[in-house]
Formats: C-alpha cells, sequence, structure tokens
C-alpha cells in the first residue's frame, strides 16, 4: 500500500481518476459472472453496489483514512442536513407511492444502501480530501463530475434516452456539489450515506425512476432540483472555513487550498 500512497500523494487527480475508472469497472465482472450463471437482472443490480461498497471500506480502512474521509469523527453543523433531507421526498410528495413486493421493499432498501456507501465513499469520502490540494473549489466541483460520469455504469441495466441522460447528469451533479459542500461543512460521511439511501429509496418508492416506475419524475422537476441542489452546495461552499478544509485534507498543505 505505500506505493498507492505515494501515488495519491504526489499524483491526487490521477489517482482519484484513476479509482474512479476503477470501482465502478467492478459492476463488469460482476454482470459478467451473473450473465453467464443465467442469473436474472435484480440479483446482478444488488450484487454490484455490495462488492462496491466493501471494496470503497475497506480500501479507505486499509489506507488508513477514515478519520480525512469522514468516516469516524464527529458530525458538525447538523442543522445543514434538513435542507437535503426534506427535499429528498419531493417525488413522494408529487407522486404518493407505488406497491412493491414485500421482499422487492427490503431488497431494494439493500441495494440503495450499499449504492450509498460506494458513491460516497468514493466521491466524497476519498476524491474530495485529496483534490482539496487543488483547492475547495476545484475539489467539489470536480467530485460531483466524477460522481455523475460514475452513474454511466446505468447502460448495463437500463436503455436511457439522451434526454433521460441529461437529466442523469443534472441531478448526480447538483447532488454531488451539495454533498461535497456538506461533507466539508458536517466533517461527515455518515449523514450523507443515509442521506443519500433516503434519496434513492424515496424514487424507488415513488415509482419515479428505479425498477418499479410508474410515472418518471420528469425533465422538468429534475432540472429545478439539481438546481436548488447546486445553488444551495455553492452557498455552502463560501462558508467553508480553513479549519473545515484542514480537517479533511489528505497530503500537502491547506494554506493554498482554503485560498482557492
Amino acid at each position: 500500500m505505500s506505493a498507492i500512497r505515494r501515488f495519491a500523494d504526489t499524483h491526487p487527480f490521477w489517482f482519484v481518476v484513476a479509482l474512479s475508472i476503477f470501482q465502478p469497472a467492478l459492476a463488469i465482472p460482476v454482470v459478467a459472472v451473473g450473465k453467464a450463471l443465467g442469473t436474472s437482472l435484480e440479483p446482478i443490480r444488488l450484487a454490484v453496489p455490495v462488492v462496491q461498497s466493501v471494496f470503497i471500506i475497506w480500501f479507505i480502512w486499509t489506507m488508513g483514512w477514515s478519520r480525512a474521509c469522514g468516516l469516524t469523527g464527529t458530525v458538525r453543523n447538523a442543522y445543514l442536513l434538513i435542507f437535503p433531507a426534506i427535499v429528498h421526498f419531493v417525488p413522494a410528495l408529487l407522486h404518493g407511492t407505488v406497491s412493491i413486493p414485500a421482499a422487492g421493499v427490503s431488497l431494494f432498501f439493500f441495494a440503495v444502501l450499499t449504492t450509498g456507501i460506494s458513491e460516497e465513499g468514493l466521491t466524497r469520502g476519498v476524491a474530495i480530501p485529496l483534490l482539496l490540494r487543488y483547492g475547495k473549489w476545484a475539489a467539489v466541483l470536480l467530485a460531483a463530475v466524477m460522481f455523475s460520469l460514475g452513474h454511466l455504469t446505468n447502460a448495463f441495466f437500463q436503455d436511457l434516452s439522451l434526454f433521460a441522460w441529461i437529466e442523469v447528469f443534472a441531478a448526480t451533479f447538483g447532488m454531488g456539489v451539495l454533498y461535497g459542500a456538506l461533507l466539508l461543512r458536517t466533517g461527515s460521511l455518515l449523514p450523507l450515506i443515509y442521506l443519500h439511501t433516503i434519496e434513492d429509496y424515496i424514487y424507488v418508492t415513488s415509482g419515479t425512476a428505479g425498477p418499479y416506475v410508474a410515472v418518471p419524475l420528469g425533465f422538468g422537476p429534475h432540472l429545478l432540483l439539481s438546481g436548488a441542489y447546486i445553488l444551495a452546495g455553492l452557498l455552502l461552499m463560501f462558508t467553508v472555513t480553513e479549519e473545515d478544509i484542514a480537517e479533511r485534507m489528505l497530503g500537502g498543505t491547506a494554506e493554498g487550498a482554503g485560498a482557492a
């Protein structure tokens, strides 16, 4: 692991790029094995985030980054979590809920939980602390872009139109900006995992996304939500302090990052 740490410290951007390719790519052998065994789609969709979440938690702990990545420590400024917690219920408020088989409730909750762990662990927990070397704005925005691009693996499971892909990228980029700012202000990754799980589960149970789609949320509402996330995230970024940055940064020094 010493060589990996050295590469992360000397080339943080390329390290994050490499990890952002490797972790989603773990889906490829899982899908290949599942299809070779004639497994139906749903178990494969569950297996992919499980493998990815186990990998990222193991990686963070093995690298000794659990504190900087926000997996341990305290949660500061918890009131900032109220806004996303409320907004994540918008799909349910607009469309209510759909009927889901009893087995599906537990199955998809576990699936979205492991998805939250894998995606937050990578794009917030690892990417932002490493990219803070380039400044807080670059760290949060680059991590948000990587978070959006990571959703290209949806192509394994869904046949999306151009407008649907724009929706996906807009929604995930907005969420990435807000969650990145929240990581710096709260100092913890755990609330973001919970919020991510809630958001995905609301989409599934409201029938606006996922395997039980009744009425898709729509292009307009998705863009409005994305805009709200981006605005809230940018406002929060102006309140990020030198102490916030120093606590999260992996490698380098905080002086240049705080001024950026």
